[in-house]
């Protein structure tokens, strides 16, 4: 069967399901993807809805809204969403859309607010997503209670927040405590962001993905990066020497007597933590190696932490 005819622009997204799971079943695993996983715009519809609007991904950083109503804003596909520091410190994520008319309630990157008022109609709603505020043109019987903002699933750990679009999202529980575990030692709550900078690939996600998932390609294309850089994370790799291993010991015995985090923890396919060290002699991806900063984070001692993944 030509699954990739299949895939004729007169398709519904139903027919475009069933040509992508035939391509999935039939494909050769050692190859790339069929090109019409990179560059079909209705796969890359079924990418959104079966991954981006359902797993959960990293939002922002606790630390980039650090009191109650400080909020930071970010687009998911179609869908706008806020996410935003309430009373007692809670964290909220709502889609970023007045109940009304659908205005976009907050169109800054990021800022800080009393309130929610919707710019259009100026419906208010607090920062726990409560309507306060209709106006009297809605009518006696408008219960405000009905028209609350729509939730985002979100969590927080380690200073990372987290969000799902999912009625209901995979489990993350066991992972996001590994993840507070790992990045207990940086106290991330009192950091500030200094400095940030956005990259934009011209790419399918999944081309940008299967680049990040080997070296094979950094001694030619960024030698710098295996300046410090040891591609390996894993002791049982099969190209790891003695050496290797000797290097990894001696950093974990180092780590163990700071009790810094460094077991290597898995939770299937879809998440991993680790702690390996860099090339020896080099304690920072700089450029030569040395330490970036004097000034080390939390409660940390030792500057050569090793890259943590």
């Amino acid at each position: 069967m030509d699954v990739t005819s299949t895939l004729s622009l007169g398709d519904p997204l139903t027919a475009a399901r069933k040509a992508t799971a035939a391509m999935l079943h039939e494909r050769n695993p050692n190859f790339s993807l069929p090109q019409p996983f990179y560059n079909d715009e209705r796969l890359f519809q079924i990418d959104m809805q079966e991954i981006f609007h359902k797993e959960w991904l990293i939002a922002g950083m606790t630390c980039e809204i650090p009191a109650k109503g400080n909020y930071l804003t970010l687009q998911l596909g179609d869908n706008p969403i806020i996410v935003i520091r309430g009373a007692e410190g809670q964290v909220h994520a709502f889609h970023n859309v007045c109940r009304h008319r659908g205005s976009r309630l907050c169109v800054s990157d990021k800022g800080k607010v009393a309130k929610l008022v919707c710019p259009y109609h100026q419906w208010t709603y607090e920062i726990d997503g409560r309507l306060l505020f209709a106006g009297t043109e809605m009518g006696a019987d408008f219960n405000l209670a009905d028209y609350n903002l729509k939730p985002v699933n979100v969590k927080v750990a380690g200073g990372y927040i987290f969000i799902s679009l999912a009625e209901k999202p995979p489990a993350i529980d066991e992972f996001l405590a590994t993840l507070a575990h790992y990045m207990e030692p940086y106290d991330m709550e009192n950091t500030k962001v200094a400095v940030q900078s956005t990259m934009r690939e011209k790419a399918n996600w999944k081309l940008v993905m299967e680049n990040n998932r080997e070296c094979y390609h950094c001694n030619g294309s960024h030698p710098e990066l295996l300046n410090t850089l040891l591609e390996w994370d894993d002791v049982t790799d099969p190209r790891a020497s003695q050496s290797f291993k000797d290097h990894v010991a001696a950093s974990a015995a180092a780590w163990e007597a700071e009790k810094i985090p460094f077991a290597h923890a898995s939770f299937g396919l879809r998440n991993r933590i680790v702690r390996m060290p860099l090339l020896k002699g080099t304690v920072s991806m700089t450029l030569n190696g040395q330490q970036g900063s004097k000034k080390l984070m939390g409660r940390i001692q030792n500057p050569d932490l090793g890259s943590m993944r």
